[in-house]
């Protein structure tokens, strides 16, 4: 046997030892599954940006309508640091962009957990972020470190003031039924 077609056997040999065909892959959770942890140890940080005031408090109320934009992801456990490096920019980048109204984070250690609430004068200031270059590299590197991860937006027409972390987890939920 050439050592080449002795390397390639002996492959093979060690692979099908390590797979032991009754061992089923591990089943990732579903996003309704991670979404259903028990954040009680949530932090948050207060809204921050034009439309708020230094303790989070709106200066006005906001124009109508805005747009309300939520996220929330899920890193494996041994990738927060690698996740949290990638979120760093867009954070900061966030606050440079026209038609931005404020943001509020909020983190689960027990979960995992991250989530995002930002309002916007509209839809296009909005999209340029969401598209922009530093938003679009952080989803494209960062996404390897979750688990999970979940978005929506909407067109506020009647509340002239932000929503609850409550209310975006139920908009939410209402969109994984």
């Amino acid at each position: 046997m050439q050592p080449r077609t002795a390397h390639y056997a002996l492959s093979l040999l060690l692979a099908a030892a390590a797979c032991d065909s009754n061992d089923a892959p591990p089943e990732e959770p579903t996003i309704a599954e991670l979404a259903a942890c028990d954040e009680s140890d949530m932090q948050f940080v207060p809204f921050m940006g034009p439309a708020f005031d230094d303790n989070g408090e709106l200066v006005a109320p906001l124009p109508l309508p805005h747009v309300v934009a939520t996220t929330t992801g899920w890193h494996t456990p041994e990738n927060r640091d690698a996740l949290d490096a990638e979120t760093q920019l867009p954070v900061m980048d966030i606050f440079t962009h026209e038609g931005l109204l404020g943001a509020a984070f909020a983190w689960s250690d027990k979960c995992g957990s991250a989530r995002t609430i930002s309002l916007w004068r509209d839809d296009a200031s909005r999209r340029k972020f969401v598209y922009g270059t530093v938003h679009s590299a952080a989803i494209m590197k960062g996404l390897k470190y979750t688990r999970g991860w979940e978005t929506t937006n909407w067109s506020e027409k009647t509340a002239d003031k932000p929503p609850t972390w409550d209310d975006v987890r139920t908009r939410l939920e209402a969109i994984r039924k």
